[in-house]
């Protein structure tokens, strides 16, 4: 999967000066567009406004909007803002920090339209949390795994935290995973203390032993950007987490990511939360944070600090 600039006559009978259009590619087919305006003011906001954002229908509700727009704001930067229509603002686009900055304009069809930019404090959500309580208690020269490698991001900043004295282990079932991930840390020049496997982290305690891991980092759900019909399931990820809490050592360190939007991930999250609130208080504290104010189906992050054994 991967985004590319397209013509802007195959979408749009006329676009603006300075505008570009980028399509989001799947398997060979496009299913998603966009077309966006570099302003080039310097008294502006953002250099660049997204006008049109669209993914076909099919394919609406499975995370491809948001994978699509995630790249989109790293090719166009952060400063991005985005025009929506009233009753839509801000919508899909609020789960990336964007707010109504008070501009509004007629299209030419007569609709209004609601100018968003990105809220400039980094709005709290599930991954910033893990990685703040990480942040507090992994120190260099830990033995840390990453157990849900994805695309290796978490295991780059596992590996800035234990530095070049730890060791960092990534596992994921797609080999797909475990290569974006070793090529991220061959990039990052982190390869000489950090590795990425093909395994399913169900087999974590095949790669350690008991008490000797420092912390284990759990992401549940889909590879972004990949094949969205793999998806962790409880059948493997509740024994995987157990497994983990048995190779933590005392003051071992644990975070968990529960991605729910979907039914495999309500199922997955109907059984894991049980489990975790079963656990023996004397041997663990257990931290599981949601947003309820919040709309939609937002991943609950759960932070596990073990005891004793």
């Amino acid at each position: 999967m991967q985004i590319q600039p397209l013509s802007s006559q195959d979408f749009y009978k006329q676009t603006p000066p300075n505008s570009n259009v980028w399509g989001l590619e799947k398997d060979r087919a496009l299913i998603g567009h966009c077309l966006a305006q570099n302003i080039h003011s310097s008294s502006a906001k953002a250099a660049w406004e997204l006008l049109d954002f669209q993914v076909d229908d099919a394919w609406c509700g499975k995370g491809y909007g948001t994978y699509f727009f995630k790249q989109l704001l790293r090719t166009l930067g952060s400063d991005l803002a985005v025009w929506v229509s009233v009753p839509e603002a801000p919508g899909f686009f609020a789960r990336f920090g964007f707010v109504p900055d008070g501009q509004t304009r007629c299209a030419a069809n007569g609709e209004v339209l609601r100018r968003l930019v990105r809220w400039q404090e980094p709005q709290i959500n599930a991954l910033s949390i893990a990685h703040d309580f990480l942040t507090a208690r992994v120190r260099p020269g830990s033995f840390v795994i990453d157990a849900t490698a994805g695309r290796g991001r978490d295991t780059a900043f596992l590996c800035r935290l234990t530095g070049p004295t730890g060791r960092v282990l990534a596992i994921d079932i797609q080999q797909e995973a475990v290569d974006a991930t070793t090529a991220l840390l061959r990039q990052k020049g982190y390869e000489d203390f950090a590795q990425a496997v093909c395994a399913s982290h169900a087999d974590l305690d095949q790669f350690a032993l008991p008490g000797t891991v420092d912390a284990v980092m759990f992401n549940l759900g889909y590879l972004p950007g990949g094949d969205h019909s793999l998806f962790t399931e409880s059948y493997i990820s509740l024994p995987a987490i157990q497994k983990a809490l048995n190779l933590l050592r005392p003051g071992g360190v644990m975070t968990v990511c529960i991605y729910h939007g979907g039914p495999q991930g309500e199922e997955e999250k109907d059984a894991l939360l049980p489990f975790l609130e079963s656990l023996d208080p004397q041997r663990y504290t257990v931290l599981v944070t949601g947003f309820p104010n919040r709309t939609g189906c937002w991943p609950i992050p759960v932070c596990i600090i073990k005891h004793h054994a």
